[in-house]
């Protein structure tokens, strides 16, 4: 059934029940716009706790996902629990193996502070007691002890040796044993020099003192050793006593067997070192003490309400899991526990982790350790370099965090298709999926949503409030966008542009109120900036360099609509489709597939195109008409189905001889049934073969045909809708190749009567006889040419 769509119908939007003057009066709102499907699904992702649970967010670009999750999650972290900090400290079993501690929020800051304080005081004290006269006066007392041991032990080894008959004296190269004759000790030629009898029994006597130094040697040695360890421990009863209270007063402070056994281990260090401690100065002492008895806190939740969300704009490996620093020391490299730095798993390990899949997946490695993370439940820090095993520079191995996470990743469908289909970790671990619509229904609810979207932003960017009438125009601009007049855009991020620049042209004109004038100028001021190739393509229709004709009639000749999309801006374009038919084999040559400028969905509705015209009119006869198809002046492929109800008509006027007018544009796909199938693209083709009217002149009689279903997606320009109620142009409906055939030739498409026959004086009529005069024809040729080779025989 044709249908001529009338101008009231078109852009229809009231917004009457819109109760106020400028979107000032409408509070600010919090809510979104649709998304039930989204908001579900996430909502499901983020109660369940089991691994694998993760979201990937997926949707076109400009709907909004990163706002509604962010949104979202924070909304759900305010009301879970504030997750622990946590902090690496000194191993003292191993420092390339540095320990972790776990706090309850808020504890780790007042722990690292404590611990400050605690080893500032325990330097200080030390310094006091190792300093104290007292200290200084056991000391001696020891040293004083073990002297008069050693001298006691030294006397009785003279007395032994002078009973002996000898006199015993300390060098620096050991003890001598002289031996004495008359009361004075001999030196060694004397001694050679004695008779050998008096020598041998010198040697006997010697041998005997020789034992004696040994032991007096071993016990004087023994008494330094104890003298050392009476030292050391006089030290360690010294600093514990210093020290004892210091700790026990902030274990008490802080709970957990983890702190309290990492104090223990800080002071048993401290006790077991003082050595070293007293070897250094008292600078030196403070800043090894704070170095190597510190806390370092990577994860700091004390100003944290609820669960943490972190949404990692640049996940390069080191943002992601962390990393450890060095510092240069004499010449080389070195690092320790205090260098360790976290990665956003960190900080938002107990909460939400928000990732953008196209920058996630173009950093080496992190989508691989991403996922090995993921599947341990488990935070390791370590270098790029190191993992990889191409690093030689000695590094720590930090103890493994515990990991609870939920991670969403954003990205769009094509990234998520591929991910599922290549990799089997997928699946396993992003077991949500939250599809974000690109479009929503046009209702009353989802309208005044829209009312409450502008005035947010508005107030966000301090932009005039927009009236009725310009909100109007929005929404208008957002059913365009949906390319639906029963749909509204969810792609709201073209939406906020058009409403900042409406605004601010608001602001130059000095106006304190948006009205339709400023959108419009903004719309336009939008498409200026996008259009440079449409209006060249204008301006070679109206120069007549592309032979479309928008008036009078032509045999086999209509015209087609296409689009050209150009990624940011796509608009429609007349083209001219021409057909022949001849006789010949059947068939219909497609010039554009012989050529290698046609796709495969182009190809196939040519096919289809056949299968239409035998099922139609060779139900009596085989057909004997061949066919051809061209789109001309298209240089590029032709891809698509949209143009096969022109291409029919073309044909169909090739083979009737009747013309078809050239004022009316065609669009729509075809099926073998002969009905009309919807097609993309008809708010850009409808405007393109306006403009090329407008451009040529207009004479009243000026349209284009679109398929029944496809009424519902226009959403045109005013100046289309004023030139239709002037009745300078008109978009009509039809449902079969029949409807469009009365419309672009004047004549009834005809049906077939109770004798089998199509009305006379029809286009199938005519059709059917001109197909039947070349079945007769070819017959009769056939048969010329039969006789010729009979007669040819005939003469040998």
């Amino acid at each position: 059934m044709i249908k001529k769509i009338k101008p009231e119908e078109i852009n229809n939007l009231d917004l009457d029940f819109l109760n106020f003057q400028t979107t000032a009066e409408i509070p600010p709102s919090e809510g979104f716009i649709g998304q039930r499907r989204a908001k579900e699904a996430l909502d499901l992702g983020i109660k369940i706790k089991e691994k694998g649970y993760n979201i990937f967010v997926t949707g076109v670009t400009g709907t909004g996902r990163r706002t509604f999750v962010q949104t979202m999650l924070q909304e759900t972290a305010k009301k879970l629990p504030t997750p622990n900090d946590w902090g690496y400290v000194f191993n003292f079993e191993n420092p390339y193996e540095p320990k972790v501690i776990s706090f309850k929020a808020g504890q780790g800051k007042k722990f690292k502070k404590s611990l400050e304080n605690l080893i500032n005081e325990v330097v200080e004290v030390l310094n006091k007691s190792f300093e104290s006269e007292e200290f200084a006066g056991k000391i001696s007392e020891i040293e004083e002890r073990y002297s008069l041991m050693k001298k006691q032990l030294w006397e009785d080894l003279e007395a032994k040796a002078k009973e002996l008959g000898f006199a015993v004296q300390l060098t620096p190269a050991g003890v001598v044993m002289l031996p004495i004759i008359n009361g004075k000790p001999l030196p060694p030629e004397a001694v050679n020099a004695l008779p050998e009898e008096a020598k041998k029994e010198i040697e006997e006597r010697q041998i005997k003192l020789k034992h004696l130094v040994d032991g007096t040697l071993y016990r004087i040695r023994k008494l330094d050793v104890e003298f050392r360890k009476s030292l050391e421990e006089f030290h360690r009863r010294t600093a514990l006593f210093a020290i004892e209270p210091l700790f026990a007063e902030m274990k008490s402070e802080f709970e957990g067997d983890t702190i309290k056994k990492f104090l223990e281990d800080v002071k048993k260090d401290i006790v077991e070192n003082l050595v070293e401690f007293l070897k250094m100065d008292a600078k030196e002492r403070k800043e090894t003490y704070m170095r190597k008895y510190s806390l370092n806190l990577i994860v700091d939740n004390s100003d944290l309400e609820g669960a943490p969300v972190v949404f990692e704009m640049n996940p390069t490996y080191s943002n992601l899991f962390g990393k450890i620093e060095y510092y240069v020391r004499s010449g080389f490299l070195q690092t320790d526990f205090t260098m360790i730095r976290p990665g956003s798993i960190h900080k938002a390990n107990g909460g939400f982790l928000i990732l953008e899949a196209e920058r996630l997946l173009s950093q080496p490695y992190v989508w691989h350790n991403l996922k090995r993370t993921l599947m341990e439940s488990q935070i390791t820090i370590e270098n790029l370099e190191s993992s990889l095993g191409i690093s030689n520079t000695i590094t720590l191995k930090p103890e493994k965090i515990p990991l609870d996470l939920k991670v969403i990743v954003i990205g769009t469908p094509h990234l998520y298709e591929l991910l599922y289909e290549l990799d089997s970790d997928f699946r396993k671990l992003f077991k949500i999926k939250a599809d974000f619509d690109w479009e929503i229904p046009k209702n009353e609810l989802n309208i005044q949503k829209y009312a409450s979207f502008v005035s947010n932003v508005c107030r966000e960017k301090n932009l005039p409030h927009f009236n009725k009438k310009a909100l109007e125009k929005v929404i208008w601009y957002s059913m365009r966008n949906a390319k639906d007049s029963t749909k509204l855009s969810a792609i709201f991020g073209d939406i906020v542009n058009l409403i900042v620049e409406s605004g601010e042209i608001a602001k130059m004109e000095n106006s304190t109120i948006t009205d339709s004038s400023h959108v419009l100028k903004a719309f336009h001021a939008m498409e200026n900036r996008k259009n440079l190739l449409e209006e060249k393509y204008d301006e070679m229709i109206k120069r007549f360099d592309l032979m479309v004709e928008v008036t009078g009639s032509r045999v086999g000749q209509i015209n087609g609509l296409t689009v050209l999309d150009l990624g940011d801006y796509s608009f429609g374009v007349p083209v001219k489709i021409t057909a022949k038919a001849y006789l010949g084999r059947p068939g219909v040559v497609d010039i554009q597939r012989e050529a290698d400028l046609s796709g495969k969905i182009h190809s196939k509705a040519v096919l289809i195109l056949e299968g239409f015209l035998g099922s139609r009119y060779a139900q009596e006869f085989p057909l004997s008409v061949s066919a051809s198809i061209s789109f001309e002046q298209v240089y590029s492929e032709v891809e698509g189905d949209s143009a096969s109800l022109a291409e029919i008509l073309a044909l169909l006027s090739a083979i009737s001889k009747v013309p078809i007018k050239q004022g009316i544009a065609v669009t729509g796909s075809i099926n073998q049934h002969g009905e009309v199938q919807p097609v993309g693209g008809i708010i850009e083709k409808v405007e393109g073969f306006f403009r090329a009217c407008k451009n040529r002149g207009f004479d009243g009689e000026q349209g284009v045909i679109i398929p029944k279903t496809n009424a519902k997606n226009l959403v045109l320009k005013d100046e289309i809708i004023q030139a239709m109620r002037k009745g300078l142009f008109h978009i009509w409906t039809v449902e079969t190749v029949d409807d469009a055939i009365e419309l672009v030739m004047g004549m009834k498409a005809g049906k077939l009567t109770k004798t089998g026959k199509y009305e006379r004086n029809s286009i199938n009529y005519l059709v059917c006889r001109e197909l039947k005069k070349m079945k007769k024809l070819l017959d009769g040729t056939l048969k010329e040419i039969s006789s010729k080779k009979k007669a040819k025989k005939g003469r040998k």
